[in-house]
């Protein structure tokens, strides 16, 4: 599979699809800290920057699929919900229009949850009417956490999830990542809807509610970092005035728990009976999945990036272990395989029919 990458941040999908052993043709990023690791730990990649000026002779080679995470802030709870008329919202349908001039047979796009709700439903509607090449409406009862649009011929057929990165589980990551991080994860298969659909919610519901059973004394949070005694809590400390002298502090006093999202504008902590203490470079790096010190690069001719940078293009990621569970399931599609109970491949039925869907959400 040969894949583009827009809004690459520090590239979590390379990083995911690397022991796949697939390749990437460009990556897209116009922020100067995240161009500057791209640079460093995928030196042979090029960056095309402004992704909306990518045109299909800009690049060498054709492309399978093309993979991006759009800015969320135009659709966050946190931000101003400008939704699509705001233009950073507007380039989740130039990720489209990016994916028609590319001729690319498969895309995958993520966002934050709230993308489903914003502007009762509609702004979600009108990017899955530029998938599928058809106008769709928006449910009576809204867009729910999962589901599955049909393609108008030589369109994108389409299926969603929200997924949670602590429950997504891989092979490379068996009880996931320590983070509660909910996104929308989907899918499109240019003119075969049943494939779209198999990826996301194709044999096992890994990625519901349910959370996955650990043994006796593992510490999900601490994963993240090594805490002496044994015990580590998480922390939101966040601004809630907008002012940084005003830092408000929400403290949980239950051991083992999750970290929550790691977000750019935000600062998380983690809490010992020793110390609170915002957390390590190398913390953010373990809660996306990423192998220590990828963030970690010289910077103005200092040998180390500043922590805030790193932090920061850390909460824009993804998910690695998301991104890999995604590859894993496409590349399993492709060949012609479906799944059973957590993603265990078997081969397709005699009578080639589509593998059995879950029957509800993820996350």
């Amino acid at each position: 599979m040969r894949y583009g990458s827009v809004c690459s941040g520090i590239e979590a999908a390379s990083v995911a699809w690397r022991p796949l052993g697939w390749r990437c043709a460009f990556v897209s990023e116009v922020e100067p800290f995240a161009s500057e690791v791209l640079k460093h730990r995928l030196p042979r990649v090029p960056n095309l920057g402004d992704f909306t000026k990518i045109e299909k002779g800009g690049y060498d080679g054709d492309i399978d699929l093309l993979v991006g995470g759009t800015p969320c802030q135009s659709f966050s709870t946190g931000g101003k919900r400008g939704g699509i008329a705001d233009p950073r919202g507007n380039l989740a349908i130039e990720f489209v229009r990016l994916a028609e001039r590319t001729d690319a047979r498969w895309v995958v796009w993520e966002n934050v949850p709230a993308v489903l709700a914003i502007n009762g439903g509609r702004d979600f509607a009108a990017f899955l009417s530029e998938l599928v090449g058809w106008d769709v409406k928006v449910p009576d009862d809204g867009w729910g956490n999962s589901g599955v649009v049909t393609n108008a011929p030589g369109r994108f057929g389409v299926s969603w999830r929200v997924l949670d990165a602590r429950y997504t589980r891989v092979s490379a990551f068996p009880r996931a990542v320590p983070q509660r991080r909910r996104r929308v994860i989907l899918v499109g298969c240019r003119d075969r809807w049943q494939s779209a659909a198999e990826v996301l919610l194709g044999g096992e519901l890994c990625g519901g509610d349910a959370c996955p059973s650990r043994e006796a004394g593992v510490r999900a949070a601490a994963d993240a970092g090594e805490c002496a005694s044994g015990e580590c809590f998480p922390i939101d400390m966040m601004n809630i005035e907008g002012r940084t002298k005003c830092l408000k502090t929400k403290c949980y006093d239950e051991a083992g728990t999750a970290m929550y999202t790691l977000r750019s504008s935000h600062v998380n902590a983690v809490c010992t009976p020793c110390q609170l203490r915002r957390l390590l470079p190398v913390e953010s790096e373990r809660l996306m999945g990423f192998s220590d010190g990828w963030t970690d690069i010289p910077w103005k001719g200092k040998a180390h990036a500043p922590d805030g940078f790193r932090h920061r293009v850390c909460g824009n990621s993804m998910c690695v272990n998301v991104m890999r569970w995604i590859g894993e399931r496409i590349s399993a599609v492709a060949a012609g395989k479906e799944f059973e109970d957590y993603g265990r491949e078997v081969s397709r039925r005699g009578d080639g029919a589509a593998a059995h869907f879950a029957q509800g959400g993820g996350g």
